[in-house]
C-alpha cells in the first residue's frame, strides 16, 4: 500500500510540473516571445488590410454638401497581399485601394522587390489615362537611383529590418506594466478574427484615457533614450534608418535637458479635447508564433461645442509559415526602365 501511494504521489508531482511547462505565458511575456520567435519565419504569405472605421466631422469643417466625400473617405480600404522567402531574398505583394460611393474606384499596384531591384506596375487609374504606360512594370535599381540622387540607399536587407523592428519592439513592451497595458483575450472577443486561425493564446496591449499620459511619459523618460542607445550602438539600423550619430547624440541630449512640467502641461491641454478611445494591438499566436495582428486607434476631439470622432483599423495575417511559397507575379522579365517611363511619358504629354 505504501508502495503505491509513493508512486501516485510521484505521478501527482510529475502531473504538477507538466502542467505548468505547458501554461501558456504571462500575456506580456508572450509578446516579446512571439517577437523572437519570428525571426525564424523565412517565409510565409501575407494578407493585411487598413481601413477607417469611424468618421465624424463638424458641419463647420466640411459643410453639408461634403458629406459625399466624407462617406467615400470613410468607405475607403487598403488591401495589401502577398509572399515572401527569405533566401533568396524575393518579396511580391500587390496593393489594392478601393473608393466607395459616387466616385467608387479600385486601383491596383503589384510590386516585386529583390536584394537590389524593385519593380513596380503603372496602375490603370481612371480619369487619368496613362496609355501605353498602364500595366507595364518599371524597373527600379535602387543604388543606381541612389548613386544618381547623391544620396546613400539603404540595402534592402528585409531580416535585418524584421530584426531591428524586433529590438525596438522589445525596448518597448519591456518597460510597461503588465496589468496595466496587456491583458489576455478569447477567440470570440477578438472581433473578425478568421474561424480558421486556432489561436493558442491571444493577447492585447492596450492604452486607454487614464493610460495616455503615463505611456508618453514612459516613451519619453525610458523607450525613447533605450532606441536611440540601441541605434547608437548598431551601425546598420542607422543606415537603414537614414540618420547619423549626431543627430542621435543631439535628440539625446534633448531628452536629457527637457522640461518634463512642460509637457505634462501640454499632455493635460491635450486630454482636455481629446479623448483616447482606444489604442490597441491584438496579437493571436500559434505555436508561439504571431500568425494575426490587428491594431486599432479611436479618438474623440472636443472643441468650442462641436466634436468629432476618427477611427482606424489595421489586421494583417500570416499563412504557410515556413513552407515553400509559390510567387505568382515572378520576376518580371519586359520592365521598362525609369529612363524609358520618362521619355514615353514626356512624349504622350
Amino acid at each position: 500500500m505504501k508502495q503505491w501511494m509513493k508512486s501516485l504521489l510521484l505521478m501527482g508531482t510529475v502531473l504538477v510540473i507538466l502542467a505548468g511547462c505547458s501554461k501558456p505565458e504571462a500575456p506580456k511575456e508572450a509578446i516579446q516571445s512571439s517577437m523572437t520567435k519570428a525571426m525564424d519565419m523565412n517565409s510565409y504569405t501575407f494578407a493585411a488590410s487598413m481601413g477607417i472605421n469611424e468618421l465624424e466631422l463638424p458641419e463647420s469643417i466640411t459643410g453639408a454638401q461634403d458629406q459625399a466625400i466624407l462617406d467615400m473617405i470613410k468607405n475607403a480600404s487598403l488591401n495589401v497581399t502577398g509572399v515572401y522567402q527569405a533566401d533568396p531574398m524575393q518579396m511580391e505583394f500587390t496593393m489594392d485601394v478601393e473608393l466607395k460611393g459616387d466616385m467608387s474606384m479600385k486601383i491596383s499596384v503589384p510590386v516585386v522587390m529583390t536584394q537590389d531591384k524593385i519593380w513596380v506596375k503603372i496602375p490603370n487609374i481612371p480619369g487619368f489615362p496613362l496609355g501605353e504606360l498602364a500595366g507595364q512594370f518599371v524597373e527600379m535599381d535602387m543604388k543606381e537611383l541612389a548613386a544618381e540622387s547623391g544620396v546613400e540607399m539603404p540595402t534592402m536587407d528585409i531580416d535585418k529590418q524584421r530584426k531591428m523592428g524586433q529590438d525596438m519592439a522589445n525596448v518597448f513592451f519591456k518597460h510597461f506594466e503588465e496589468d496595466k497595458y496587456f491583458t489576455e483575450l478569447k477567440k470570440e472577443d477578438v472581433a473578425g478574427l478568421p474561424e480558421d486561425i486556432k489561436a493558442d493564446q491571444i493577447v492585447k496591449f492596450y492604452v486607454t484615457q487614464e493610460t495616455f499620459e503615463p505611456m508618453v511619459m514612459t516613451v519619453v523618460d525610458k523607450v525613447a533614450p533605450e532606441i536611440i542607445e540601441l541605434l547608437l550602438n548598431n551601425e546598420e539600423y542607422r543606415n537603414m534608418l537614414q540618420v547619423t550619430k549626431e543627430d542621435l547624440e543631439a535628440a539625446n541630449q534633448e531628452l536629457k535637458e527637457g522640461d518634463r512640467s512642460e509637457l505634462r502641461e501640454a499632455l493635460d491641454e491635450f486630454k482636455k479635447d481629446v479623448t483616447v478611445n482606444e489604442i490597441s494591438l491584438t496579437t493571436v499566436l500559434e505555436k508561439e508564433l504571431p500568425v494575426y495582428q490587428t491594431a486599432n486607434l479611436n479618438f474623440g476631439v472636443t472643441q468650442e461645442g462641436e466634436s468629432m470622432k476618427i477611427g482606424m483599423n489595421m489586421n494583417v495575417r500570416y499563412d504557410n509559415i515556413n513552407e515553400k511559397v509559390e510567387f505568382k507575379i515572378g520576376i518580371p522579365t519586359d520592365a521598362l526602365t525609369v529612363d524609358e517611363v520618362e521619355e514615353m511619358f514626356m512624349t504622350s504629354y
